[in-house]
């Protein structure tokens, strides 16, 4: 049997919301490294809404960010992907990815968000935000699709001569080196308009090649690519770790991280900050 209420009025009861402990140091940090990090654009994996993110600007960035945007996408959990933006960095349009269908369903896990940045020396750059399926239970088949959703979006914004910016947290990293992660080669193969920040000459990835947990390269889960017309505009990147303890019991000692974090609940994230300088 189901009954339906047809307002509150007619309903007695109540929700119970699940509630996690969000640890002080690790706001402070997460902040710390955004400000560190101090990017004119800066794309956020994993954030509950648009109120909470403004908030935490406010609160623990002075207000860095003018433009703050997230869309709701297809994760029931409300973990979604968003962007934050200087004064001159205006977000002109927006465009959602969350209703993309191809032979087996919905594509995207979360969203391809994508978002038309105006920067101040006149140009505009296309930012697609992604969150690939996790590893959880597999999902090696849907980050493919995703991944190759993913390179016809770029590809298509290629053609009309756009610069393209991709990144996010891919969830897939490559077994050896030289090659590529096995359901990412869509963003790699077959002359795609896409490069990878981690090929890029002068890209610095530390003492370790990855961007997750304890950073081996097959935890090369996070990705930035840029398209071809931005290459020659490319002056320097860098994995950032500072905020990232990882799941170890030590702190690590193959990257400097802030010594106000002395236990793995306290990091930033189990993810570290990609970023790279891009003169537009």
């Amino acid at each position: 049997m189901e009954i339906i209420a047809n307002g509150r009025e007619e309903w007695i009861g109540w929700v119970e919301l699940a509630k996690e402990t969000i640890n002080e140091v690790s706001v402070n940090i997460t902040a710390r490294v955004i400000k560190e990090v101090n990017a004119d654009i800066f794309a956020i994996v994993e954030a509950e809404d648009r109120p909470s993110l403004v908030t935490f600007n406010k609160e623990f960035l002075d207000n860095d960010y003018r433009h703050i945007m997230i869309i709701d996408g297809n994760d029931e959990r409300g973990i979604d992907v968003g962007i934050m933006t200087r004064e001159n960095f205006a977000i002109n349009s927006i465009h959602s990815n969350v209703d993309t269908r191809d032979n087996t369903g919905i594509v995207f896990s979360r969203d391809c968000a994508q978002y038309e940045v105006a920067t101040p020396g006149g140009n505009t750059v296309y930012v697609l935000v992604n969150h690939f399926k996790s590893q959880s239970g597999g999902g090696g088949d849907k980050r493919k699709r995703q991944a190759g959703e993913v390179r016809r979006i770029a590809e298509r914004l290629v053609s009309e001569n756009k610069h393209v910016v991709v990144l996010g947290d891919l969830n897939e990293g490559p077994k050896a080196n030289s090659v590529m992660a096995e359901n990412l080669k869509p963003l790699y193969e077959n002359n795609s308009p896409l490069t990878d920040c981690y090929s890029l000459p002068g890209f610095d990835t530390g003492n370790r090649p990855g961007s997750f947990d304890s950073c081996g390269l097959s935890n090369r889960l996070d990705y930035i690519f840029i398209s071809k017309s931005l290459e020659n505009k490319f002056s320097g990147g860098k994995v950032f770790r500072k905020g990232l303890w990882g799941s170890r019991v030590t702190r690590p000692d193959m990257w400097e991280i802030y010594h106000e974090i002395n236990e793995s609940y306290e990091q930033a994230s189990d993810h570290s900050a990609l970023f790279i300088d891009l003169d537009i």
